[in-house]
């Protein structure tokens, strides 16, 4: 009997020992990447500009920005995000426009602007 109390008394120490451990261990070590960002980098991606796109047209209308097609529907306006210097595409042949012309491209001064098309 005095062994299998030692046994559990032994057992009970470990575990809480383990216990008051694993907590500081698990901060110890760093898992996979770094999550807080350089500030040299953030300031080297340029800061986004966001312009609202409205469509004035009948029909929908398809305008692509880097490999990413956004459709935009009769009436209605959509808000895209993009870097100074992208330039957003017609991915459909509007009024005024041919598939594949260049509609705009993101300038700092057009922040919070609305573009227009038909």
């Amino acid at each position: 009997m005095l062994r299998i109390n030692r046994t559990l008394a032994s057992s009970l120490a470990l575990f809480l020992v383990a216990g008051v451990m694993a907590p500081a261990a698990a901060n110890a070590f760093s898992w996979g990447k770094k999550t807080k960002t350089d500030a040299s980098t953030v300031q080297g991606q340029g800061a986004s500009i966001v312009v609202q796109v409205y469509n004035r047209g009948q029909a929908p209308q398809d305008l692509k920005m880097d490999g990413q097609t956004y459709t935009v529907q009769p009436h209605q306006s959509l808000t895209i995000k993009g870097t100074p210097g992208a330039a957003v595409y017609a991915d459909t042949a509007g009024n005024g426009y041919q598939k594949g012309e260049v509609l705009f491209k993101f300038a700092p001064a057009m922040n919070g602007a609305t573009v227009k098309f038909n």
